[in-house]
């Protein structure tokens, strides 16, 4: 039985596999629709407790989100179109830079670098045989090149498109959704999974609405700081910065050394020297201040474990694997570390939950402002227990691992 059932399911997860990549079009919307989800239910569920029906506080909240939005595009477009214009315009002279910064570097080492940039070296290398088949690869493998990119073209329209519709759609039916969920496990179980669920629920809301915030203090403090350096295309660097900040530890990696090079081909390594210096404090401070305060509820995986995700949601994926690697990764520590050391070394749920999730305090002044009496903590609770679990609260208060 047992051989049998791990044939099955290894057969099962085959097709599954083969079905998902077949409609692979659908994923990206789709985890940028729940992206948008666990970024708004907080701001919904903040209109409802003021009695506001659901339907009326997620357009709200989606239309408030848009505009912020659209205020920080016009305020920035602006400046980063001005920067845009200017990059285009010094391009030569960048390449220029660029040729000269390569000669010298050769020059110290005692390599010709004028032998690979000169015209007759050029011309041999295009009248090589073996080259020329490359070329003749590279045309003939156009076609597909271009069938790569009218997919992608196709997917980031279906994420413009699709992905906020969605997000309202999921928004509008979280409650239902959630109910169904839990009536569809055995009654005996039904507790359970609400409880497993609003821990993997909190803990990926945490980690997508803290990664936009940290992101966006991240771009902002490497803008101002290559600002103040007076580095060109500053505003560029920063907004790179922050966009690849999303995933785990490139964001300042890359954003430093964007920053370095620009600053060698401007003819100032110093100022290159100062961008790292200054990418490395902020590295600093977003890992151990922002990032503790501002995720205040994180799954405990070591930076060992985060990099394979990465690695292997990039390879499996592409970008859509390595922007769910880790939220993914963080829900299934959960659920499977909940099964492990509840049935397997016999915890208790809160043991369990707090061997797998990281909560930080917040400071004494921000936590005296949001704290709640014991009666209107114990309302809340029993509120979203009932509505998950569609159970009498009085009968199952008793029987919760408070």
């Amino acid at each position: 039985m047992v051989v049998w059932t791990a044939v099955g399911v290894t057969a099962l997860a085959w097709v599954l596999l083969r079905v998902a990549d077949s409609v692979r079009v659908i994923w990206l919307p789709m985890a940028f629709a729940f992206g948008l989800v666990f970024l708004l239910d907080p701001v919904v569920k903040w209109l409802e407790r003021r009695g506001m029906p659901r339907l009326i506080g997620s357009f709200l909240a989606f239309f408030f989100l848009l505009a912020m939005v659209a205020v920080v595009v016009l305020l920035v477009y602006p400046l980063v179109r001005a920067q845009v214009v200017e990059f285009v315009e010094r391009l030569p002279d960048l390449s220029v830079g660029l040729i000269d910064w390569a000669r010298d570097v050769g020059a110290r080492f005692g390599i010709d670098i004028e032998g690979f940039l000169s015209q007759e070296a050029l011309e041999e290398w295009l009248n090589d045989p073996a080259n020329q088949e490359t070329i003749q690869n590279l045309l003939f493998g156009f076609g597909a090149s271009a069938g790569l990119l009218i997919r992608g073209v196709t997917e980031a329209v279906a994420v413009i498109a699709l992905a906020p519709v969605l997000a309202i759609y999921i928004l509008i039916d979280l409650e239902r959704f959630k109910a169904n969920a839990v009536g569809l496990t055995p009654p005996a179980h039904q507790e359970e999974v609400a409880y497993v669920g609003g821990e993997v629920g909190t803990a990926l809301g945490s980690f997508v609405r803290g990664q936009l915030l940290v992101a966006f203090i991240v771009g902002l403090a490497s803008s101002i700081g290559m600002w103040a350096i007076d580095l060109p295309f500053w505003i560029l660097v920063g907004i790179i910065t922050g966009l690849l900040n999303l995933i785990p530890f490139l964001g300042p990696l890359v954003g430093g050394a964007l920053a370095f090079l620009i600053a060698l081909l401007n003819g100032d390594p110093w100022q290159g020297v100062w961008a790292v210096l200054i990418y490395t404090l902020i590295q600093q401070v977003d890992n151990h201040i922002i990032t503790p305060l501002i995720q205040r509820t994180r799954v405990k995986l070591s930076p060992f474990a985060i990099v394979v995700a990465l690695v292997v949601g990039g390879s499996v994926a592409g970008l859509l694997g390595v922007l769910v690697a880790v939220p993914m990764t963080a829900a299934i520590r959960i659920i499977f570390g909940h099964l492990w050391r509840t049935r397997v070394l016999g915890q208790s749920w809160k043991e369990a939950s707090d061997a797998m999730i990281e909560v930080t305090e917040p400071p004494e002044r921000l936590a005296r402002l949001a704290r709640k009496s014991p009666q209107q903590s114990r309302l809340f609770d029993t509120q979203e227990l009932s509505v998950l679990t569609g159970e009498d609260v009085d009968s199952v208060e008793g029987n919760r691992p408070v």
